[in-house]
């Protein structure tokens, strides 16, 4: 883990350069797996969002092998004017988008958001989150998002990413010029989490960690070590940006399990995939500049080399989100906001 994390006075001088404050709030995080993972799924309950957000918040579930990109649907709360979504309701609930952060052919550090999102969703439904991938030979993986009573497809991207092995979720909190983050006000659960490997890996489970008083059901794998699931994972509510692990942390603080039990999904996967699939993937804009060096960096633990070429990208819409600071927490993402700074940080 050491590896893949700052010094404190490396990102005190990153914070300072910068002039904002990147952070993370309770995640639990998996990995690396000895087998890739080839789909995983879970129900997110967000909780009501903060109410006259000025910085910038973000719940994710992210995978990715901590060298190329990180697939994460997002749930996103936004300042006034700057959401992912638009339509009347943009600035007043929460965002649903599908995205992926990784390098571009020129090796450019860039946010790929898929054209369909949607504001106008009933968060109490829960949300549901498929990540598959459909075809190994190219590393062409599917997201989706859907409403976990009616099934309706809420967002979808797919994107050539190559081989995952880690998994996690995540709560972004960062400044946006100036002005500070609001965080969760609600807490969060993630229900009927199924992750799957390419072949058992039966030591999967001992790489599990949590941090700020994020808790879990027992992982269990009824197949040897394929497939693995929870029945709840719990993420209470920041409060406020002090709660959240900040930019100067260097560690995660492991918590004690908890059973919990689970809320039952009702959407059907397979209409959901069929109707992805036919669905339109993203649009084409500008890609944003950046003068970021080195690779992207996932877990705290991974190598920061020997990722696999991958092939080129299927859909290319291309963020202009604004610059995030460093962040060397160890959290899934790494130090580099979870995969949303562009900065000149290296490994």
């Amino acid at each position: 883990m050491g590896s893949l994390m700052v010094s404190a006075a490396a990102s005190a001088a990153a914070s300072s350069m910068f002039g904002k404050r990147d952070s993370w709030g309770p995640a639990v995080s998996l990995g690396p797996a000895k087998q890739e993972i080839i789909s995983t799924t879970t129900t997110i309950y967000p909780g009501k969002m903060p109410s006259g957000q000025e910085g910038l918040l973000y719940l994710w579930l992210g995978i990715s092998n901590g060298t190329g990109d990180l697939i994460q649907s997002v749930i996103g709360s936004y300042p006034a004017g700057q959401s992912e979504c638009s339509g009347a309701d943009a600035d007043s609930t929460w965002c649903i988008s599908s995205e992926v952060y990784g390098n571009t052919d020129a090796g450019v550090p860039n946010q790929w958001v898929g054209e369909l999102t949607t504001a106008d969703v009933n968060y109490e439904n829960g949300i549901l989150l498929n990540y598959t991938l459909i075809d190994k030979e190219s590393y062409l993986w599917l997201q989706t998002m859907t409403d976990a009573v009616t099934g309706d497809l809420l967002s979808t991207f797919n994107k050539t990413s190559g081989p995952m092995l880690g998994w996690g979720t995540a709560i972004e909190c960062n400044d946006d010029n100036g002005s500070e983050c609001t965080g969760t006000i609600s807490e969060q659960t993630w229900v009927n989490s199924t992750i799957i490997l390419e072949a058992a890996d039966e030591t999967f489970i001992d790489t599990l960690g949590a941090s700020n008083g994020a808790t879990y059901s027992d992982m269990l794998t009824t197949d040897g070590g394929k497939t693995w699931t929870f029945a709840k994972l719990t993420i209470p509510a920041m409060t406020s940006q002090d709660d959240s692990s900040s930019s100067s942390s260097s560690s995660s603080q492991s918590v004690s399990s908890v059973i919990a039990a689970a809320k039952t999904s009702t959407a059907s996967k397979t209409a959901t995939f069929s109707q992805a699939i036919s669905a339109p993937t993203a649009s084409s804009a500008a890609a944003q500049a950046s003068d970021a060096t080195g690779g992207f960096g996932g877990f705290g633990g991974f190598s920061s080399s020997g990722f696999p070429s991958v092939p080129s990208q299927t859909a290319s819409h291309q963020s202009g989100r604004p610059s995030q600071s460093a962040s060397p927490s160890g959290h899934f993402g790494g130090h580099r906001g979870g995969g949303r700074w562009f900065g000149n940080g290296k490994l």
